[in-house]
């Protein structure tokens, strides 16, 4: 692809040129902005103008449900601030055009978001509005800001605007002392070089970065472009930011603008580092840890960590930094083969080694590294900074491969015989030259892998001082609007919105969720149903119900995920509550509406249907048992025959108060316990009144009593547990 400022100037030159021609285009969206690859160089190509009075728009619109979400977002209702969205017929002036090219052009220099909004509903609101949310993300200092600005407003009718923006991306190109035009290079301030290029500082938005300069020659394009593709969809607080790539203006070299780093490991145990102080010794491995684990997670393979690639930032607190992807790989096979060994000798794993050693029987497909091969050169770089500079395996550079190769850890043995000698740092732990030795195993079955380090590091640091080494919350956006919900035995998270269901895993709770993987996912537009309300797990998490506005119910069986349940209701369905024994029957409803449907999900049909007045909760209680409480603070027990399960009677109904709010049931108790305006009150099934009772002021609308798991003192049963303290605890 051309650079920044190309893509931008050749877009506004062909709408520039269509007006020129006395052509109003009408339909521009970013379907319309073809790239015509097979030229050299890559062009875009403005396309499907002016072929019909009605709009590719109303074509798309035609095939219903077979359009995907993104195609979907390039109807032109989502392009234009005309209430004529269908037709263009009356179209007189090209207003709407700029207003459609100053979207696009957003749309591509932030990849795919839409300047108006984050989903198709806000979008459509926003631009009633003229509301474009999005356009401060762009920064006021990037150079297509102001003309984007002026675009999305144009004044009238005429073509001005635009025609000012064409020229002003047409004079950037122009600037020969400019890599890119959204961000510049100083070769006179060298950071570092390595295999592929220089590293020099530069500035990108007016902040400064590092920008990596990389020649593009035939022979090092496919290593340019897999670092370029890789990088720049990893998002994460301990891996380097790739922020922009731009091509010289003569494109003899390709420029990857990074975040810009205080230096590196190597240069902190050197004595060479003067930034930010460090984070405590067990917190710095942690996050070099997160890091490579959020690379690994994303099915990539680093194959060259050491103490130059893991950066140090310039922000407070300090965070490390996994940076030079030159090297990754997928972990997946026939993808990224190489002809050759990558890596640096004095970090790499015996098993990587072991090929370049034994030349004779060196085989065609060499072995790429994995992720336990990764997890090997980890842990040299942990002793490595803990000792200040130290390789376990030697003094000697030169002799550090051939030890790794005889698994002669040479400098780890000698620190662990001499313990109290080591006056650079003090004593590491024992916890952490065990951890250490588990990392750096000959064999790679017997290495320990990065979820476990992370656990292990993750136990050390909650036992510190938290004043001086607390574990950074970190925020994570799945982009949009997502109902989520914990699947109740495993480490499954699910995650819908109106176009997918996402479920992500990862080995362990010390896993922060950045580093989370998607374990499956699952198209919902054949479903036509655009807003989830809930999404809940049944009892043992076979089961995933969804609820939707529109009134539909889905269940999805799982770990296949196929549609086991499909059926619209009278009414939105807010609240799903599955039964806690039956993993097949569930309740859903309304709040505040007066139906409460009782459905089996193994016959796919709504069994039965309880009618209360403005219901605001419901809870099951036993297989065949329903509590539904009341806006007026009524509570209802239902009872359902156990062989006829669409007959229900009332057989018991408390009062809670002028409110009731929600319920909870407590199967170890045999209790149930009401939430309202009187606060907390529990019921036992023998009584009319409530056995306790806690009054509480300003205290929400929803609670949770904690479960509390058996013990000794209540084997006696369901009377011992009443009387246990334990069980009676509410947030």
């Amino acid at each position: 692809m051309p650079n920044e400022s190309q893509v931008l100037y050749q877009i506004t030159n062909g709408v520039d040129y269509l007006h020129g021609k006395g052509i109003v285009h009408g339909d521009l969206n970013p379907l319309n902005v073809v790239i015509a690859a097979q030229s050299l160089p890559v062009r875009m190509k403005i396309s499907d103008f002016g072929l019909s009075k009605f709009s590719y728009s109303k074509q798309l619109l035609e095939k219903g449900e077979n359009i995907s979400s993104e195609v979907k977002l390039c109807l032109r209702k989502y392009w234009t601030l005309s209430k004529k969205t269908y037709s263009l017929e009356g179209i007189k002036d090209a207003t709407e055009d700029v207003i459609a090219a100053g979207c696009i052009l957003f749309y591509y220099l932030k990849r795919g978001k839409h300047l108006f909004g984050n989903d198709s509903k806000s979008i459509l609101e926003n631009l009633k509005k003229n509301n474009p949310v999005n356009l401060e993300g762009l920064g006021e200092n990037h150079f297509a800001y102001e003309p984007i600005k002026n675009m999305i407003n144009p004044p009238g009718k005429g073509f001005s605007w635009l025609h000012i923006a064409n020229d002003k991306f047409k004079e950037a190109l122009s600037r020969k002392s400019r890599i890119s035009v959204s961000f510049q290079v100083n070769t006179g301030k060298l950071l570092g070089s390595g295999t592929y290029g220089y590293v020099y500082e530069g500035k990108f938005d007016g902040n400064r970065v590092a920008v990596k300069q990389m020649t593009t020659t035939t022979s090092q394009k496919e290593i340019i472009q897999r670092e370029m593709n890789t990088h720049i969809e990893l998002n994460h607080v301990n891996v380097v930011k790739l922020l922009d790539v731009a091509d010289s203006a003569d494109n003899r070299f390709t420029h990857l603008a990074l975040e810009l780093c205080g230096g590196t490991l190597a240069d902190y145990c050197k004595e060479k580092y003067s930034g930010p102080e460090l984070p405590p010794d067990e917190l710095v491995l942690y996050q070099i840890a997160n890091g490579l684990h959020y690379i690994h997670s994303r099915n990539l393979v680093h194959r060259d960590i050491k103490p130059d690639n893991i950066l140090i930032s310039m922000s407070s607190p300090v965070q490390m930094k996994v940076s030079d992807l030159s090297f990754v790989k997928k972990t997946r096979e026939d993808i990224f083969s190489q002809s050759k060994i990558r890596g640096t000798l004095q970090w790499m794993a015996p098993e990587r080694l072991k090929v370049l050693n034994d030349t004779e029987n060196m085989p065609v497909d060499l072995p790429d590294g994995t992720i336990k091969s990764d997890t090997f050169s980890s842990g040299c770089v942990f002793f490595y900074f803990l000792t200040r500079g130290k390789h376990p395996f030697g003094k000697n550079q030169a002799t550090v491969p051939a030890n790794i190769l005889k698994n002669k850890q040479e400098e780890l043995v000698s620190y662990k015989q001499n313990l109290a000698a080591d006056d650079v740092n003090g004593r590491i732990p024992a916890g952490l030259i065990k951890l250490i030795e588990d990392m750096i195993q000959f064999k790679e079955e017997d290495r320990i892998g990065l979820p476990e380090v992370i656990k292990q590091l993750a136990a050390v640091l909650y036992g510190m001082d938290k004043s001086k080494c607390q574990l950074r919350l970190v925020d994570v956006s799945l982009g949009g609007k997502y109902s989520i919900s914990s699947h109740p035995t495993e480490l499954i998270l699910a995650c819908a919105n109106e176009e997918k269901l996402i479920f992500y895993t990862a080995e362990n709770l010390a896993i922060p969720f950045s580093n989370w993987r998607k374990k499956k996912e699952i198209p919902l537009q054949p479903l036509k149903f655009e807003c989830y309300c809930t999404l809940d797990w049944n009892i043992n998490g076979t089961r995933l119900a969804a609820g939707f506005i529109e009134g539909a119910v889905v269940v999805w069986s799982y770990p296949e995920c196929e549609i086991l349940f499909q059926k619209k209701l009278r009414i939105p369905i807010e609240e799903i509550n599955w039964n806690p024994t039956r993993s097949n029957l569930f309740a859903a409803y309304l709040k505040v509406h007066n139906h409460v449907f009782v459905c089996d999900s193994s016959i796919g049909d709504v069994i039965t249907i309880i009618d209360c007045k403005r219901v605001t909760a419901v809870k099951w209680i036993s297989e065949n048992r329903i509590a539904v409480s009341s806006s007026g603070g009524k509570i209802e027990i239902f009872e359902m025959e156990e062989n006829n399960l669409t007959t229900t009677r009332l057989v018991k109904e408390f009062t809670h108060g002028k409110r009731c709010y929600y319920l909870e049931w407590n199967e170890r108790t045999q209790y149930l316990a009401s939430f309202g305006d009187k606060g907390i009150q529990i019921w036992s099934m023998d009584d009319d009144k409530p056995i306790y009772s806690v009054e509480l002021e300003n205290c929400g609308s929803e609670f949770a009593w904690r479960l509390c798991t058996g013990n000794g003192e209540e084997e006696g049963g369901i009377e011992i547990a009443r009387k246990s303290a334990k069980n009676f605890t509410f947030a």
